[in-house]
């Protein structure tokens, strides 16, 4: 990939001040790691802190509307256009009502990684077999257990498949929230990279945003190949 790399900006003759070669990428990971290690920890936590409390919201709101029909049908108009606001409209009212900390990074990664967190565990409670069903009706089982041993099992591959998802916007949802707000982390060493044309940094760290994202997906791909071992 390096060799690619390299031998594209050669037959294309792309300027240095637009990519940089390979080398000069990796110098700038050996000499800025301390940096680049400082701003990829901001990220992270905000990243993380916004998807624990999206996860938290949808997993609450998914079993509401799976329990009632009613409140689902009342509550997906608002969620729906919940969703479609441009959260970079939106980010800036935010900053104002929280502040430029990091509750705002926190909401901003919320925002984007609730939608596809709440779609697919709904999808997932609703997914139980009917064989399993029958025997819940056979023993009389509660709401709760019908929760507990069913369909909180049967909605694991969904709930995976939703962190896959919300994993790499969640990195993306944290670097908007550092344009907007001049917060560390990797979007804020991007756009003083870019004033300071600094490109190889800005290229190491796209790389570095790029990466955390390839092993969020890979993490939870893992994640679900352990958790759900029993449908094999």
């Amino acid at each position: 990939m390096t060799f690619a790399w390299h031998l594209a900006i050669l037959s294309l003759k792309i300027p240095p001040y637009l990519v940089p070669s390979p080398v000069k990428v990796f110098e700038a990971f050996a000499t800025k790691w301390d940096v680049i290690a400082l701003h990829t920890g901001y990220t992270l936590s905000s990243a993380a802190l916004g998807i624990c409390f999206s996860l938290t919201l949808a997993i609450g709101l998914a079993i509401a509307f799976t329990a009632s029909r009613n409140l689902a049908d009342a509550a997906s108009p608002i969620v729906i256009a919940f969703r479609s606001m441009p959260v970079t409209a939106i980010a800036p009212i935010i900053t104002l009502a929280l502040g430029r900390g990091m509750a705002t990074s926190v909401v901003v990664v919320a925002i984007v990684t609730f939608f596809p967190l709440l779609v697919n565990l709904r999808r997932g409670l609703t997914s139980p077999d009917r064989n399993a069903e029958e025997l819940l009706d056979v023993y009389m089982a509660t709401r709760w257990q019908r929760l507990r041993y069913v369909q909180f099992r049967y909605s694991l591959p969904y709930l995976f498949a939703g962190l896959r998802v919300a994993g790499a916007s969640a990195i993306l949802g944290a670097m908007l929230s550092e344009w907007i707000t001049g917060l560390p982390g990797l979007g804020n060493l991007i756009l003083d990279a870019g004033e300071l044309r600094e490109t190889a940094l800005l290229w190491a760290a796209v790389l570095t945003s790029i990466f955390i994202a390839l092993c969020i997906f890979r993490g939870a791909s893992a994640a679900e190949r352990h958790f759900i071992s029993w449908r094999r």
